[in-house]
């Protein structure tokens, strides 16, 4: 019934690309040019430079799928973050529960490696997941010479983690022959939340001519909080508005040019962002209409995320070829977390102090539920507790780069070659802090948790002395290397013929060791160990037609991978249940890398200079795929590989100049992204952990959510520039649609072990802005709404532990968390650019 052939997707993308001539693609101008692909800044249409192919070409030569935005192009939307910026693109979804996780075209695991290459200029900062929420750190937009979006496995020249497509930020940079200069100021209110504002300077340019220049960038920007925190015992207030946000940002880089063959770009760059408390919401006390979001999580749930990048670039003129080589080094520091108060309430009344589970009866007058639909009961004596959780992530990563590539770029054959090779070390450290644990067992049943919590052999398992208090603690450090060689090629047929051939190959390591323990498991603390050492081969192979030099068709076969690694072993006694459900006698010690066979048509076309389109279908065949396990029952989570998909779509861009004034853009795209064959960790399981025809989903900061890729998104948006008063002037009015997901994921599948009766299928959003401003000399001065409508639509929920029976979300058995957009928000920017 779920099943879509494929030959109706391949159907309509022909007459997609027959139709509508394929555009060069929102693509993004090098600093010199102040317009996009996507932009109707300037003169809307004029063509554009990218680095994609890590050369500087054309847009509209460039057979691949594409979107960029320059700064002035970001200006114009109002955009802050990635989450604003996959709103215009079509083919990729933003995880927005905390994790920033980004999927490109269906591709996104729940669990290993990352899908999607994040790239901060040459340097690759995506992270492992070890366990648990592997938030992504994801620069802000501010003075960037612009951001590309790759989509389509990236494998040659980009390496691992590339699988769905790359997101590339690309810094300004300093200039030798003339001073620039950029800020940006900021104000605004959100309806029924705190105001926000930024303020933000950049400049630059030659302190000595044609030898040395410099580039410095400082920015702050406070988002106002909306949520109000109340006390889930008393319902007092505890802080309103408290999902504030701070961020500041720096960066300074030079640029030395001894002679006019050789020049050296050092750089630094650093961001400190720290939230107060996490965007979600309990429906139960809250009255979205009235702009009233109410949190009553026990704890609040501090973010504070840093990182800094220092980076060595070098670039030497040999003649025919060009010598290229970045060094960097990238640190980060970011504690995150889940609610941990509301995990173990619902973990204990399951699964710990229930009578028949623990064989201990409950104090008489005292009962259960802790926790349900209708909120927190704590029983009397244990009125104050909290068992907050964190999560610290570390990453110390060294890489380097070596490119030779072809100097003339109008050569019948122009090429790029180098080596990779990067050292990242990560560490994590998750800890439930159960401080009153003690206390509520006592509450409870009068005895004390060791009497509660005993090994195989009945004793006791108290807390273990180098991590006190926690009932909960798992700690792991982890080392990946990475070595590549690579190498791509395109030669040129004949004047309308192109064949591009790419391959890399690549050797990676994973080593990890772990101590984990806690009252929790069920035993004494144990330590582990555990390596994955594969080779990759990634080939690329793309075949180019220029028809004429506004008609371009391509078609392209390329390979992506992410790397292999280990688990952190599960223990035996808390596990067993789950274990012998699996058919397994323990969780798997490694699991394999996974990887994508990519197959691609697109089309890039300019109509007299008034329409550009850019159009592709693709199906993408997903092979081992990476999966987080979370058994239901001990509820810690294990990686192996299981499974197949296939992801198959379409992508179309469009920017049409009505008229001189008038510009239209359209980014709109079709994903179909689905588990192919059922998936079990043993041939005794009786139900699957996925089943053949299931969405896949990304990660989720809370357990329960994880949503889907959205089958239909569309952007459209219309900008008209006129004259005020002898001034440019411009409004723009933009909304994003977002459809509603077609198939079952596994948890909304009953046949699969990951089944949730209560999980429920996100309505389709539709977000809404205006932004409307004048030019005054150097400045420019706008006003904004963003989210017109004032839309308070889910875009992603999480539920408490079902407590065993019926655990519908009717059965009013299990607490519903929920997220969504920020209230109607109206505010003033002014933007200086000289």
């Amino acid at each position: 019934m779920r099943r879509v052939h494929d030959r109706s997707v391949v159907a309509g993308a022909v007459v997609l690309l027959a139709c509508v001539p394929g555009a060069a693609s929102a693509e993004q101008p090098q600093p010199a040019t102040d317009s996009s692909a996507e932009s109707a800044s300037g003169s809307p249409l004029a063509e554009v430079t990218v680095t994609a192919t890590r050369r500087e070409e054309s847009a509209s030569k460039v057979p691949i799928s594409i979107t960029a935005l320059t700064q002035e192009s970001l200006d114009d939307r109002g955009i802050k973050d990635f989450s604003e910026v996959a709103r215009f693109t079509p083919g990729v979804n933003f995880d927005t529960s905390g994790t920033n996780t980004i999927s490109i075209r269906g591709i996104s695991g729940t669990g290993g490696a990352g899908t999607t290459g994040i790239y901060l200029d040459d340097t690759p900062i995506q992270m492992r997941a070890l366990a648990f929420s592997p938030d992504e750190a994801l620069p802000k937009s501010f003075d960037v010479d612009r951001i590309e979006v790759l989509r389509g496995p990236q494998g040659t020249l980009f390496g691992a983690g590339s699988e769905g497509g790359t997101v590339r930020y690309i810094t300004t940079q300093p200039s030798l022959t003339k001073f620039s200069s950029y800020a940006r100021l900021e104000t605004s209110t959100t309806d029924g939340g705190a105001p926000s504002y930024e303020a933000g300077a950049a400049v630059g340019g030659p302190l000595i001519d044609n030898t040395l220049g410099a580039r410095l960038s400082v920015w702050y920007r406070r988002d106002g909080g909306w949520i109000d925190d109340i006390n889930p015992v008393t319902l007092a207030p505890v802080q309103g508005n408290a999902n504030y946000n701070d961020t500041f940002l720096i960066r300074l880089s030079a640029l030395w040019a001894p002679t006019d063959k050789w020049s050296f770009t050092p750089s630094i760059y650093y961001q400190n962002q720290q939230r107060n408390d996490i965007n979600t919401y309990w429906p139960l006390y809250s009255n979205p209409s009235n702009d009233q979001f109410v949190s009553a999580d026990p704890t609040q749930r501090h973010v504070p995320d840093k990182f800094y990048i220092t980076s060595f670039k070098i670039q030497g003129d040999l003649g025919a070829v060009q010598l290229i080589s970045n060094t960097s080094y990238y640190h980060r520091e970011e504690q995150t977390g889940y609610e941990g108060t509301l995990y173990n309430l619902g973990f204990y009344q399951a699964d710990v102090f229930a009578p028949d589970v623990s064989g201990v009866p409950l104090l008489p007058g005292v009962s259960l539920p802790l926790i349900d639909a209708n909120g927190i009961h704590l029983p009397p004596g244990a009125l104050n507790y909290t068992s907050p959780s964190t999560i610290d992530n570390g990453q110390q990563n060294i890489t380097e780069e070596v490119r030779l590539q072809s100097s003339d770029s109008n050569a019948k054959f122009v090429w790029t070659t180098g080596l990779f090779f990067s050292s990242n070390r990560q560490s994590y450290l998750e800890q439930i802090h159960d401080p009153l644990l003690n206390e509520l067992s006592l509450a409870l049943t009068g005895v004390p948790y060791t009497d509660i919590f005993v090994d195989g052999n009945g004793n006791g398992v108290p807390y273990v002395p180098g991590f006190p208090n926690d009932s909960y603690f798992l700690q792991t450090n982890s080392k990946d290397q990475q070595y590549a060689i690579f190498g791509e090629g395109t030669l040129a047929l004949s004047d309308e013929w192109k064949l591009t051939v790419g391959v890399r190959e690549s050797h990676t390591k994973f080593s990890f060791n772990t101590y984990t323990g806690g009252p929790q498991l069920y035993a004494p603390p144990t330590t582990g160990s555990g390596s994955n050492a594969q080779n990759s081969f990634t080939p690329k192979v793309s075949l180019q037609w220029q028809v004429d030099p506004t008609d371009m068709f391509y078609a392209t076969y390329a390979k992506g991978f992410r790397p292999g690694g280990a688990n952190n072993p599960l223990p035996a006694a808390a596990c067993a249940l789950d274990f012998q459900s699996f058919g397994i006698k323990e969780s798997p010690t490694t699991f394999n890398s996974d990887t994508v066979d990519s197959f691609e048509i697109g089309a890039k076309n300019n109509i007299d200079n008034r329409v550009r389109l850019a159009s592709s279908i693709y199906y993408i065949k997903w092979n081992n795929i990476q999966q987080t396990v979370v058994p239901p029952i001990c509820q810690i989570s294990f990686i192996d590989n299981l499974g197949k998909a296939v992801a198959k779509g379409v992508d179309l861009q469009a920017e049409v100049s009505i008229t001189s004034a008038l510009t239209a853009e359209l980014a709109a795209g079709y994903t179909d992204a689905r588990y192919t064959q059922d998936s079990r960790l043993s041939p005794t399981e009786v139900n699957p952990v996925v089943a053949n025809g299931d969405a896949i989903v990304g990660q989720s900061s809370e357990t329960g959510g994880g949503q889907p890729t959205a089958p239909v998104t569309v952007s459209l948006g219309l900008e008209y520039r006129f004259s005020a008063f002898s001034h440019e002037a411009f409004v723009r009015a933009d909304s994003e649609y977002e459809g509603r997901a077609k198939w079952l994921t596994a948890a909304q599948d009953s046949n699969t072990l990951q089944f949730d009766p209560a999980a429920f299928t996100l309505p389709g959003t539709v977000f809404t802005s205006l932004r409307g401003g004048v030019s005054v000399g150097a400045w420019q001065v706008s006003a904004f709404v963003d989210n017109l409508t004032n839309t308070h639509a889910l875009t992603d929920y999480d539920w408490t532990i079902c407590p065993g029976g019926t655990c519908t979300a009717a059965s009013g058995t299990r607490l519903e968390r929920a997220f969504t957009f920020r209230p109607r928000t109206i505010g003033l920017t002014a933007i200086f650019r000289q």
